[in-house]
């Protein structure tokens, strides 16, 4: 499906990205050998699952993950852009041992 605009895309973004990294988080632990891999895998399944919803957006994927524990962390993004048709959205997920954050940025072309 086309979209004009990413505003009208980013509900249905924040849900289908939030089950896919819930559900790749589900039985993961921590592991700082492994976590590499794990951000890459999930920002190459996330942008596919994008472009199976639009083609009509260029797509910019980042993952975080961070190992729980007393560290605070703090992130800020910007980009210029046309704001009617282009937008972001950001998630934040958990297990015990874990936090993911993905920032998605969806230009119109």
């Amino acid at each position: 499906m086309q979209h004009e605009s990413f505003s009208i895309l980013k509900d249905e973004v924040a849900t289908s990205v939030n089950k896919l990294v819930n559900s790749f988080l589900a039985n993961k632990e921590y592991n700082q050998d492994e976590v590499q891999n794990w951000t890459a895998s999930l920002s190459e399944d996330i942008v596919k699952n994008l472009k199976s919803m639009s083609t009509n957006f260029k797509f910019c994927v980042s993952c975080v993950i961070l190992q729980k524990g007393d560290a605070g962390m703090h992130i800020s993004t910007t980009c210029y852009w046309d704001s009617n048709t282009d937008g972001s959205v950001a998630i934040k997920c958990e297990n015990n041992s874990m936090y993911c954050i993905v920032n998605i940025f969806g230009v119109s072309f």
